[in-house]
């Protein structure tokens, strides 16, 4: 997506932004659905509150990214490290790591290199991982889930080249997000993942796979995008979406919360709203990295 502008991102936001309000007052409109379309405008009206706050510091510059990774690392860090390690020195402490790792990362480019190769090392070691709990399986969770690919997202942000993917890989995982959301409370009957997400259904999730992609399909040709390359990053944006969510809702079952320590009321904390694009940030700058070495 290099032939995009942070300006074209923008502008395609506030487009969809739109397009979601006329669609969900649409749902409103219908006695048979008014409540489920007035409970999503709710939701949908902090989701670009939070929209707003990253494109502003998108189109703010290098020193408005920085600014928002600092304090998106410092707030996840801190979440995630309540909801595994404990309230207290313990979460501050994974927040100040969480905020030394993205600040070398976007400091230094060979630093986002050996997180990236660290990522799935640490995730094997996480899938074969056997025995009780112990203080060091939950560092690794939280390092494989939100640290790692956090990083890879903050290197993302303040590389020229790469910016905007990550802007857009936003954009694409609210499109994918809001749609999923609407399908399922419209058409959803079967649980796609029973115990770690038991709110979302197969169907809501193939409506807002299919949604992104088709949306995608008709936008890439007006900003001048390959159609076969843009449809197959909003697929694989879907994918890593649903990864990132399971893994922010899985520690959140370890620990027997429902939400991470609330920032909004309507959206929880930073990240029950950004956990999906870390995933998909991080896995997109680790496919670059992949992709450069070929």
């Amino acid at each position: 997506m290099s032939g995009l502008s942070i300006e074209q991102v923008a502008l395609a936001a506030a487009g969809l932004l739109v397009m979601g309000y006329v669609l969900l007052g649409l749902v409103w409109l219908f006695p048979g659905t008014r409540a489920t379309g007035a409970e999503l405008l709710k939701v949908f009206t902090s989701a670009t509150l939070i929209a707003a706050i990253l494109i502003g510091a998108a189109l703010a510059g290098t020193v408005g990214v920085v600014v928002l990774m600092v304090l998106v690392a410092l707030r996840a860090g801190y979440e995630a490290g309540t909801v595994r390690l404990g309230a207290g020195m313990a979460a501050k402490g994974m927040a100040v790591l969480a905020l030394g790792l993205c600040l070398a990362a976007m400091v230094e480019p060979w630093a986002a290199v050996a997180m990236a190769g660290l990522w799935p090392l640490l995730l094997l070691r996480l899938l074969m991982a056997q025995g009780a709990d112990s203080a060091a399986r939950r560092i690794v969770d939280l390092m494989v889930f939100p640290v790692l690919p956090m990083t890879l997202l903050a290197y993302g942000t303040v590389q020229p080249e790469l910016r905007v993917t990550m802007f857009a890989a936003y954009a694409m995982v609210e499109i994918f997000d809001s749609f999923a959301l609407l399908s399922g409370k419209l058409f959803g009957r079967r649980k796609a993942f029973p115990v770690l997400s038991p709110n979302k259904t197969v169907e809501g999730l193939i409506g807002g796979a299919v949604s992104l992609c088709l949306i995608t399909a008709l936008v890439a040709p007006m900003l001048s995008l390959p159609l076969t390359l843009s449809v197959g990053a909003a697929a694989m944006v879907a994918v890593l979406a649903i990864a990132g969510d399971l893994a922010a809702s899985r520690l959140k079952r370890m620990a027997g919360v429902k939400d991470y320590p609330v920032v909004l009321r309507r959206q929880g904390g930073v990240l029950d709203s950004l956990d999906s694009w870390i995933a998909a940030g991080g896995g997109l700058v680790a496919l670059h990295f992949v992709l450069t070495l070929l």
